[in-house]
């Protein structure tokens, strides 16, 4: 498949439950290969780490970040000034190469392509509190929006695949625009900071899970350099084969479902116009936010 060979494509990575069918590393091979087209727009030439549970989701799963001995020759391998580099993907049969092997989530850095050393994009990760409910993440979603448009940047929305929603923002990365790790992390920092004074009932800045109480975490900590954030359209590797779905923010409203947006539902998904095309064509310089931020 995409020039790849499966091995024990009939292999259960996601066990049947309720109602939808088992998803085997055939299927994932399939919706990768399916997906490329979208999926590549946000992973290719950017360093990749990726959640592989070759047993499934039920056995046992970690992270790779690093080429291991007798990785596939479609996978793409990327400089990062460290002793090894990066795993990386660049077409399909990369996509479909990191399925073989039990790859299940793909985390790219926030990083122009083939430059690690830039960001362009800055990612917020709205996880709620357990106990909180879907509402309230969508709620938060649409508070987070008008203060980066206000910014002057846009931002866009994804689930994913699990309680909590990502808001992005593209930005430049060309020469006049081009910011450092260190300003893109201080920016989001500055920004979750600013929406949890104005509303400090319903925003934490506080990464320790026991001093959220019932409130939002608003995740900054992604921005930094090496940080990842789930791609969208990845896998999760998590009961019911969701996807980090991009969505249309007139998608964030009540009775959104994460749960909705699957591998088995990835053919119909993938026929709809994707709410993310216009994605790049967004970019805004960071520069006057970081200076409206006092940054």
């Amino acid at each position: 498949m995409a020039g790849v060979t499966l091995s024990h494509p009939d292999k259960v990575l996601w066990p049947a439950q309720g109602g939808r069918p088992a998803v085997t590393k055939a299927d994932l091979a399939r919706y990768y290969e399916a997906a490329a087209p979208r999926l590549l727009t946000h992973v290719a030439q950017r360093p990749v780490s990726i959640v592989r549970a070759p047993e499934g989701i039920d056995g046992e799963r970690f992270f790779q970040r690093h080429a291991m001995p007798g990785h596939s020759p479609r996978l793409a391998l990327i400089d990062v000034k460290e002793r090894k580099p990066y795993v990386g993907v660049s077409d399909a049969g990369g996509l479909v190469a990191i399925g073989q092997s039990g790859g299940l989530e793909l985390h790219p850095w926030g990083c122009r392509p083939g430059d690690p050393e830039t960001p362009d994009q800055i990612t917020f990760d709205l996880d709620p509190d357990e106990g909180l409910d879907f509402g309230d993440v969508i709620a938060a979603a649409r508070m987070l929006k008008p203060y980066l448009e206000g910014l002057g940047l846009t931002p866009f929305v994804k689930t994913t695949g699990g309680k909590g929603l990502h808001v992005v923002v593209p930005i430049k990365s060309d020469s006049r625009s081009r910011v450092e790790w260190d300003q893109a992390k201080a920016f989001a920092k500055a920004v979750s900071e600013a929406m949890r004074k104005d509303h400090p009932e319903r925003f934490t800045t506080t990464l320790a899970k026991k001093a959220r109480g019932g409130k939002i975490f608003l995740d900054y900590l992604r921005n930094g350099r090496m940080a990842t954030a789930v791609a969208p359209w990845s896998p999760r590797a998590r009961p019911g084969a969701t996807i980090a779905f991009p969505l249309s923010w007139g998608q964030v409203k009540a009775g959104l479902d994460p749960r909705a947006y699957t591998i088995a539902d990835a053919a119909a998904l993938l026929k709809k116009p994707d709410p993310w095309k216009d994605f790049r064509k967004a970019e805004a310089s960071l520069k006057p936010a970081l200076k409206k931020m006092g940054l």
